[in-house]
């Protein structure tokens, strides 16, 4: 029985990583879930947060997304990201600026703003700056 699976993220950028792995951690929409070879079939939608890669020499990748979907077939997974980063590629000024600024946002008036997207924008920053300390 293949103890490894195919892997393909992709986002509208690029494709972020493609390669042979042990298991892939995800934060679904219900919550965070694993997927190991031989897995059953599944399309899920994905939350903000942290995808794990184990690779088959037992390391681990961890990359920052926001949204996306994943699909899950016995023999390959691949993950639509609406965005992500490697921890190693993480621009942490850059989140750290986007946090300050949503913050600074969310101070004005409710009525002038789109709370709900300067919230999502804090959200994402905030998952960047933590997943930039696993590199």
């Amino acid at each position: 029985m293949a103890t490894t699976f195919h892997l393909d993220l992709v986002t509208p950028e690029r494709l972020l990583f493609s390669a042979e792995v042990q298991q892939v951690r995800a934060p679904g929409i219900n919550g965070s879930f694993g997927v190991m070879a031989n897995h059953a079939p599944l399309l899920t939608a994905l939350e903000t947060g942290l995808i794990k890669i184990t690779l088959p020499n037992g390391l681990d990748s961890y990359i920052a997304a926001a949204g996306g979907f994943m699909q899950v077939s016995r023999e390959k997974v691949i993950i639509l990201a609406d965005s992500a980063e490697l921890s190693e590629e993480i621009d942490v000024d850059r989140a750290k600026i986007a946090a300050a600024e949503a913050r600074r946002l969310l101070e004005v008036p409710s009525g002038e703003i789109d709370t709900e997207e300067i919230r999502a924008t804090l959200e994402r920053a905030q998952n960047r700056l933590k997943i930039a300390q696993l590199k």
